[in-house]
């Protein structure tokens, strides 16, 4: 990460970097050849070593960036990362520009954005602006080339949108129906202004995102149904084994977003390492996972998403201790979401000048009712009818209710 943060604030060429990782390379061979054992200082080269290849992967990513060569109205060869999403008066996507480099793309509301989907390839001519990455354009000024039906993730997008009809088609009036949608699917599009602007405000916006909360509730609550498996290696086996496909194929469900692959990815560590019985500790299961997405894409770590997901597992964990020493399991979840949303805190402030003073409350009450929320939010995409939408229903009226309560109360949010 240091490595990264280094080469976007810098302009050295490629061939310094590999110099560099040279040089510590030799240095290295020579600690080991000399002293035949691990040594501090071998540790802090190949700790360096590690931010070397890092700044040396960020300076290739960037020199292949479209920002570079494009100024004024430019040709853009697009290739949409994500189903659109409805705003008020544009359709709005995530794309990847050919040869390299995220845009996001904001589409005036018409027939054929409307059908636009994930994996299509766009041919933009507009002018795009480069310090955000973002494109306004009407179908006028892009032309759709050509689509992706066979790939895992544009298989898994239809499955999504599929089940999103079906949950549409159900009891449930669209205001909490977006809520469920958010919850299961990860799906935005259905959220009122309101119901985002109150969950921001009272501090638990993380709840309408999919992201490692949502996966580790399921983690929790697939491992609590079979803790009667006991704690031999075959219930081990058996229970991470079922919980693993769980994350999965709620993975597959949301469509395959990054950022639940990213925590998909996380639990699925920490599931491993408990099937195993290894003692690894979570922070290094952590950090694994964090190299891992780095390596596949540096610049993610701008990513807000990516920060987020990061800094409350990396919360959690750290605050274990105090978190265990509650006996009510109530208790413990409460406090899982307190630390979470502590850790987050810096993220939040600094990106979006906003800071909930009144978190606290909203998260010890409406936290601990998420895995029931989001258990329920399932029941009603597989079922959705009256039976299911009730209980759904109400819960979701009182989570509505609680949180426009901690909105309106007087200085819920502290301008930065």
């Amino acid at each position: 990460m240091a490595g990264i943060i280094t080469a976007c604030h810098t302009s050295l060429p490629p061939t310094t970097w590999l110099w560099a990782m040279a040089a510590c390379a030799t240095l290295v061979g020579l600690s080991l050849i000399l002293f035949r054992r691990l040594r501090t200082t071998t540790l802090l080269l190949t700790v360096l070593f590690c931010g070397l290849a890092g700044g040396l992967l960020t300076t290739v990513k960037q020199q292949h960036d479209w920002t570079r060569d494009c100024s004024g109205k430019a040709f853009l060869d697009v290739r949409l990362s994500e189903t659109p999403t409805p705003r008020e008066k544009s359709w709005r996507v995530k794309g990847r520009v050919r040869g390299g480099g995220d845009i996001t793309l904001f589409l005036r509301k018409d027939s054929t954005a409307a059908t636009l989907r994930y994996g299509d390839r766009l041919l933009i001519h507009g002018y795009p602006d480069t310090g955000r990455r973002t494109l306004y354009t009407t179908s006028d000024h892009y032309l759709v080339y050509a689509h992706d039906s066979t790939s895992l993730r544009a298989r898994s997008e239809r499955l999504r949108l599929r089940l999103l009809h079906h949950m549409q088609a159900g009891p449930l009036d669209a205001r909490q129906a977006g809520v469920a949608e958010a919850l299961t699917l990860g799906w935005r599009g259905g959220l009122s202004p309101e119901t985002q602007a109150s969950f921001r405000d009272a501090g638990i916006a993380h709840l309408l995102a999919v992201s490692g909360l949502h996966i580790g509730l399921l983690a929790a609550i697939v491992g609590n149904l079979l803790l009667w498996l006991g704690k031999e290696r075959r219930g081990r086996l058996v229970r991470g084994s079922v919980q693993l496909v769980a994350v999965w194929l709620f993975t597959l469900l949301t469509g395959l977003a990054p950022s639940t692959v990213r925590a998909a990815l996380m639990f699925s560590l920490f599931i491993v390492a408990d099937i195993t019985a290894r003692r690894t500790p979570r922070l290094n299961l952590l950090a694994a996972a964090a190299i891992i997405t780095l390596v596949a894409n540096p610049m993610i770590i701008k990513d807000i998403s990516w920060q987020l997901s990061y800094s409350a597992v990396a919360g959690i964990l750290l605050a274990r201790p105090a978190i265990t020493a509650f006996r009510n399991r109530l208790w413990q979840l409460a406090a899982v979401s307190t630390f979470a949303t502590l850790a987050t805190l810096p993220v939040v402030a600094t990106t979006f000048h906003r800071l909930p003073v009144y978190f606290l409350i909203a998260n010890i009450v409406i936290v601990p009712l998420a895995g029931v929320m989001l258990f329920l939010s399932l029941a009603y995409m597989a079922v959705p009818c009256t039976l299911t939408a009730w209980p759904l229903h109400w819960l979701i009226t009182f989570c509505e209710w609680l949180t426009g309560w901690v909105a309106s109360l007087p200085g819920a949010v502290v301008g930065l």
